[in-house]
């Protein structure tokens, strides 16, 4: 009788362990398969992003009345980002965020 009472108290213990194991990693496994969901969508935010920029440096530099280039103007902005103190000044490409991508995804 006493050994029927260990073997069931050992037998209860395991599937409770086992249990929370696969709770535990089924958790994991989904919050990391949302975490590559979510480097892919920065990583395909910030090449728009680039290739936005790109755009409207060209346009600046077109209808400006400096003789800038367009890679001064978009170093010239960069800067000034950086200047206000909220945000690091902008350094990453297209290519940057696809290798990235890459890389988790």
């Amino acid at each position: 009788m006493n050994e029927n009472i260990i073997t069931g108290f050992f037998t209860l213990a395991g599937t409770i362990a086992g249990g929370l194991f696969a709770y535990l990693a089924a958790r994991v496994g989904h919050r990391w398969d949302k975490a590559q969901r979510d480097i892919a969508r920065l990583c395909d935010e910030v090449a728009a992003y680039y290739e936005l920029e790109q755009l409207y440096k060209e346009e600046v530099a077109i209808s400006s009345q400096d003789a800038k280039s367009a890679a001064t103007i978009m170093r010239e902005m960069r800067s000034r980002v950086a200047e206000s103190g909220e945000f690091k000044r902008p350094s990453m490409t297209s290519y940057a965020a696809h290798k990235l991508r890459r890389e988790w995804v």
